[in-house]
């Protein structure tokens, strides 16, 4: 049986540009994060980025801000939402969970590389957490 926990360690081993990892619940509480990263005093904007899915055509949200470090969304899609940092200090990918849903993987990405160096990996943990949110 595998655990939110075991998860998010296998993530980290598997894909070395993730830095730091947290996990939204389903109502949009924080459920865990790794002592590296602390996403809690920005909840409010992260889950309004999770539940923003703007038509195709339509700006949606255009910045968020996490540990005061400002991402352009670069991607806004129901399976993921990127943001970068334009000075150079990483990425973030949030992978709702479900598709579409309310629950979110939030990675930090390694400044040294593009954030899609990591999404696959991201996503493919995002589907493992459906059973475990």
């Amino acid at each position: 049986m595998s655990t939110i926990e075991s998860l998010i360690d296998d993530l980290l081993d598997e894909e070395q540009n993730v830095h730091g990892v947290a996990i939204i619940g389903l109502d949009g509480s924080l459920v865990t994060q790794t002592e590296n990263w602390d996403i809690s005093g920005d909840l409010g904007p992260i889950n309004e980025l999770i539940q923003n899915n703007p038509d195709l055509g339509q700006k949606g949200i255009t910045s968020i801000t996490i540990q005061g470090i400002k991402y352009m969304v670069v991607e806004n899609t129901e399976e993921r939402k990127i943001g970068t940092n334009i000075t150079g200090k990483g990425h973030v990918i949030i992978a709702p969970v479900p598709i579409g849903g309310k629950g979110a993987l939030i990675c930090y990405i390694n400044p040294q590389v593009g954030p899609r160096d990591a999404l696959f990996a991201v996503q493919s943990y995002a589907l493992k957490l459906i059973t475990l949110l």
